[in-house]
C-alpha cells in the first residue's frame, strides 16, 4: 500500500496509516483473534453439514430422473447447474483464503492457525490494491443473479437472495459511499477477513439449498399429490335423451401426464385407445329412463406401486330439455361482459337460436353486454329449430341487471390506506378494483383528489402525487393524516367508474 510514485505528503500519510494499523493490531489480543478462529472453524462445520444435506437432495434428484426422465430430467439439470456454479464459488472462496494466509507468512504447524492473524496491510493491499475484492464482487454478483434466473416465480426467495448477495456500494461513518470490498476489507485483520470470506462461503451454500429445494420442488408439481387427491368425472351432460349415448371423461384431478393409469367401470377395464393424456373416456348407450349409477376405479402407479383411487358418477335419462346457466351468478352486470352457457342437452348447437339484449356468440357459448340495457331485469330466450329452421321449443329465463359494486382504492396493495412513510406515501401509486368480484375487472386511476391535513383538496390528474403534493408531504408531522378520494377510474374499455372507495393515510 506505501509502494509506487507518491508524493512526500502521501507518503507521509500512508506512514502515519501503517503506524495507525499496527496501533490498531496491539489493541485487537490474542483471544479475540482465537475467538475469531473459533467462530469460523464453527462456520465450517456448518457449511459440511449443508453440504451433506444438499448431496441428499441430489441424490433425490438422479433417483427421479431414473424413475422419470421426462418429468425430473429438466429441474435435474438446473439443480446440477447451481451445484457447479456453487461449488466454482465456494472453492475461489477457500482458494482466496488460502492464498491470504500464505501472503501474510502461512500456516503455523503447532497450532494450525495462520501466523499472523493480526496482518492488515498485505490484506488489504491484495484484495484492495489488487482489486481482488472487486474480483470477488464480480463472482458474487454473477452467482446471485445466476440463482435469481430459477428462482424469480418465487418471490420470498429471490428477495432473500437480493438480500444476502447485495454488494451495493455502503455509506461511512463520515457519509460518504464506498465500493462494497472496501467497506468489507480494509481495515481489518486476517483473521476477521477470513472469518468473513467463510460467512460468505456459508451464504453460498445455504443459498444452494434453498434453490435446489424450490427445484425439486416443481417436480413434484406435475406429481400426484395423495393428500386431498379426488377422482373427477366430467360429463358431456347429466341429462341425456333416451336413445342418445352417455359420455364421461374420467380422470384424477391432479394427474400425472408421463403416464397413463388403468381404468375400470363396472367391472369392464377401459381400452388403451380409450385412455389419452390421462382422461378416460367412458362411453355408454343409454335405454331406461331415470336416474343411472356407475362406479369404478383408477390405478396409477406412485412411488412403484399401484395406488386405487375409487370413482363413481350418476347420470338421469330424460326427455329432451332447455337448460340456460349462467357462468358466474344468476346476475349480469352493467359494464363488463358476461358470458353465459346456453345448451339444450341432445340438440346440436347449430340449432339453437338465443336471443336478449346485448346478447352475442363468441367461442364456446355466448356473451351479455347489458351496459346499455334499461331496467333492472332483462328475459333471455332460448328456441330449439329443426332441420327445416322451424321453432319446435322455446324457453325463457329472466335475469336481475345490476351496476358494478364499490371498488376498492389501495396504495401497495392495501385496500383502504394505513400508516406508511413519508416516502412511500410520496411515491405510491393509486390503484383500484374489486378484489371480491367474481369478474376480472382492470381498473386503471385516472384522476383523484388529495387532502393533506393543513392544505386545503387537491385535485391530481393521473394515478401519481405531482411535485407539490410531495413538498408538502415531507413538511407533515408524525401522526398526521392524508385522504385519498373522488377517485375516478376507467375499465379497460374505457367506462368511467366513480364508485370507488377513500383512501386513509397516516404518515409516520
Amino acid at each position: 500500500m506505501a509502494g509506487g510514485k507518491l508524493t512526500p505528503r502521501q507518503k507521509m500519510i500512508n506512514m502515519m496509516y501503517l503506524v495507525l494499523t499496527a496501533l490498531l493490531a496491539l489493541n485487537v489480543s490474542r483471544e479475540v483473534m482465537d475467538a475469531f478462529f473459533d467462530v469460523m472453524q464453527n462456520q465450517q462445520n456448518t457449511i459440511n453439514t449443508v453440504n451433506k444435506q444438499n448431496n441428499s437432495v441430489y441424490a433425490a434428484f438422479d433417483a427421479a430422473n431414473l424413475e422419470n426422465p421426462t418429468k425430473a430430467g429438466p429441474w435435474r439439470t438446473k439443480a446440477y447447474d447451481v451445484k457447479d456454479k456453487a461449488e466454482e464459488l465456494g472453492n475461489y472462496l477457500a482458494e482466496l483464503k488460502e492464498t491470504l494466509v500464505t501472503l501474510t507468512g502461512g500456516w503455523d504447524e503447532e497450532t494450525g492457525k495462520p501466523k499472523s492473524m493480526d496482518n492488515k496491510e498485505k490484506v488489504a493491499n491484495y484484495l484492495i490494491i489488487e482489486k481482488h475484492g472487486e474480483e470477488l464482487k464480480s463472482k458474487m454478483n454473477a452467482y446471485r443473479d445466476a440463482l435469481l434466473a430459477y428462482s424469480s416465480e418465487n418471490e420470498q426467495l429471490s428477495a432473500s437472495l437480493k438480500q444476502v448477495f447485495n454488494t451495493d456500494d455502503v455509506t461511512n461513518k463520515e457519509g460518504v459511499p464506498e465500493p462494497w470490498e472496501k467497506h468489507k476489507f480494509e481495515h481489518y485483520p486476517l483473521i476477521s477477513v477470513m472469518t468473513f470470506l467463510t460467512g460468505m462461503q456459508s451464504d453460498v451454500t445455504n443459498a444452494e439449498a434453498q434453490v435446489i429445494d424450490h427445484l425439486q420442488e416443481n417436480i413434484g408439481k406435475a406429481d400426484l399429490k395423495f393428500t386431498g387427491v379426488k377422482a373427477m368425472v366430467l360429463p358431456k351432460s347429466t341429462y341425456i335423451t333416451q336413445g342418445d349415448f352417455y359420455e364421461a371423461d374420467v380422470f384424477l384431478a391432479a394427474y400425472d401426464e408421463t403416464q397413463e393409469p388403468e381404468i375400470t367401470i363396472n367391472g369392464q377395464s377401459l381400452s388403451a385407445d380409450q385412455i389419452s393424456g390421462g382422461i378416460g373416456k367412458y362411453k355408454i348407450k343409454t335405454s331406461a329412463t331415470g336416474e343411472i349409477k356407475w362406479a369404478g376405479v383408477i390405478n396409477i402407479k406412485q412411488g412403484g406401486e399401484l395406488k386405487p383411487y375409487e370413482v363413481s358418477g350418476v347420470y338421469t335419462v330424460a326427455p329432451p330439455s332447455v337448460v340456460i346457466s349462467p357462468s358466474k351468478l344468476n346476475v349480469l352486470y352493467r359494464m363488463v361482459d358476461n358470458p353465459l352457457e346456453i345448451s339444450v342437452p341432445g340438440v346440436d348447437p347449430s340449432k339453437i337460436k338465443v336471443s336478449g339484449s346485448g346478447i352475442t356468440k363468441v367461442s364456446g357459448g355466448y356473451m351479455a353486454n347489458v351496459t346499455g340495457v334499461s331496467g333492472k331485469e332483462m328475459t333471455i330466450t332460448v328456441q330449439v329449430l329443426d332441420d327445416e329452421g322451424k321453432v319446435k321449443q322455446t324457453q325463457s329465463k329472466l335475469f336481475r341487471i345490476k351496476g358494478l359494486p364499490q371498488a376498492e382504492a389501495s396504495i401497495y396493495k392495501r385496500s383502504g390506506g394505513g400508516e406508511f412513510s413519508k416516502s412511500l406515501v410520496k411515491n405510491a401509486t393509486i390503484e383500484a378494483g374489486y378484489p371480491d368480484f367474481p369478474y376480472d375487472l382492470t381498473l386503471t386511476v385516472t384522476s383523484f383528489e388529495v387532502k393533506i391535513e393543513g392544505y386545503p383538496p387537491a385535485k391530481i390528474s393521473g394515478n401519481t402525487l405531482d411535485g407539490t403534493n410531495k413538498s408538502r408531504i415531507d413538511g407533515l408531522r408524525p401522526g398526521s393524516s392524508v385522504t385519498i378520494r373522488k377517485i375516478v377510474a376507467r375499465t379497460p374499455k374505457g367506462d368511467q367508474v366513480t364508485n370507488i372507495g377513500n383512501l386513509s393515510i397516516d404518515v409516520n
